[in-house]
């Protein structure tokens, strides 16, 4: 134990001598903003916690240029809205009523990876509807109608393909033998042809497997899980999906968006009470594209990934990050912009892991309980939203506290950008 403290004190003093040549040098923080999520609101503010824009009901573009906002008119429309003035450059009037696909819980934001596609989604019982926006061309380019309970899943770059998640019915998952509360299967919509196929997306190479396995994969592409999180691969052409099945563990559901398979990532740790901090696993993928990382503080574990061959490389178990804290919200990591530094909420605080040999570099703002945190696009700055809202401007090598920052009313830090 000595000898680990003695390491870390080591580690800690090699990162804030390097640190030390360049300074905190806090006046560059005035060019970061900070895209906050409320109940209501997508809003920016400057680090001094003063707000610059209010979006209502809205996303970003994957650059952080542009809004795409829903407004509350009668007939409803959605708002092209440039960022850095807040003004309007175009308005849809859409044909019903639809919503973003994140707003009523976690769910991915319904943009394909290279942000030329919008989904939005109506009405889902009967029939699930959507609207497929064309966001370069300022246009409705389709509109889907299901028979079915959907839900999005993920759209591809040329806008071809839209993936589905399919809920499975009661009865149905009675006469199965599966469990309907969690259970589900992703389908294609060829938005070319407006039909939904009737090939499934099933992972070949696992679906004679229906035990010993995270997902349960079926032949019929039923699969069991509790959707937490997704993001894209660096080229677009892969959908990171993470799921929790609570009688087996946790998965990685991962969509080649171009040609229509899918891969699951099985391998991921399974520990006891892992189902009460579930909420806690986070994705992140690496600067160079080539590793995906999955974390789970409350836990103290990371998985790295091979983005390209799909393969578990390693996971290991973090020393000093147990803790008895379990997250009620989805959490959010991030990698330093040359790769070598993993930050994810722990059970309190920021856990800071070096991804080459998985030691733990550094342990932040120990006494508060973080849900998100973004870095500065230097990678010099961290901010932490701590559960009550406020944003902890650090010293993304240190931690050495720079500010504190009041943000009214928000529950997640989406990201920083430079103004």
């Amino acid at each position: 134990m000595m000898r680990s403290a003695i390491g870390l004190a080591v580690a800690s003093a090699i990162l804030a001598s390097c640190a030390a040549g360049t300074g905190d040098q806090p006046a560059s923080a005035t060019n970061d903003e900070l895209v906050l999520r409320t109940a209501s609101a997508i809003q920016v503010r400057d680090t001094k916690g003063e707000l610059l824009h209010s979006f209502g009901r809205a996303v970003a573009s994957p650059d952080g240029s542009v809004y795409y906002a829903l407004d509350g008119a009668s007939s409803p429309a959605l708002q092209w809205i440039e960022a850095k003035t807040g003004r309007t450059i175009t308005r849809l009037t859409l044909p019903g009523q639809f919503a973003f696909a994140d707003e009523s819980g976690p769910a991915p934001t319904g943009l394909s990876p290279n942000g030329r596609w919008l989904v939005l989604v109506g009405q889902s019982g009967a029939m699930s509807s959507f609207a497929v926006i064309d966001t370069a061309l300022l246009k409705l380019a389709a509109t889907a109608e299901v028979p079915g309970a959907f839900t999005y899943d993920a759209i591809s770059d040329d806008g071809s393909s839209l993936y589905l998640t399919e809920r499975i019915g009661a009865e149905t998952a009675r006469n199965l033998g599966v469990n309907a509360a969690y259970s589900y299967r992703v389908r294609v919509y060829d938005v070319p042809s407006a039909k939904l196929s009737e090939t499934l997306v099933v992972d070949v190479k696992l679906a004679s497997q229906t035990t010993e396995n995270n997902a349960a994969t079926r032949l019929d592409g039923i699969m069991s899980g509790i959707y937490q999180s997704s993001v894209p691969s660096r080229d677009g052409q892969w959908n990171f999906s993470f799921y929790y099945n609570p009688a087996r563990g946790p998965f990685i559901h991962v969509l080649h968006l171009n040609s229509r398979n899918a891969f699951c990532i099985l391998d991921l740790p399974i520990v006891p009470g892992g189902y009460e901090k579930r909420m806690a696993w986070s994705l992140a993928v690496a600067p160079s594209g080539t590793t995906l990382y999955a974390a789970n503080g409350a836990l103290g574990m990371v998985s790295a990934i091979d983005a390209t061959t799909l393969k578990v490389r390693r996971t290991a178990t973090i020393a000093g990050l147990l803790s008895a804290t379990t997250p009620d919200a989805p959490t959010r990591s991030v990698v330093s912009p040359d790769g070598r530094k993993l930050y994810f909420p722990a059970g309190h605080g920021v856990a800071l892991v070096d991804t080459l040999d998985f030691t733990l570099r550094g342990h932040f703002l120990t006494d508060r309980v973080v849900s998100s945190l973004s870095l500065s696009a230097d990678g010099r700055r961290l901010y932490a939203m701590s559960s009550d809202g406020t944003v902890w401007m650090l010293n993304a090598m240190t931690g050495r506290q720079l500010a504190e920052i009041p943000t009214a009313g928000a529950t997640a830090l989406l990201r920083v950008q430079p103004r």
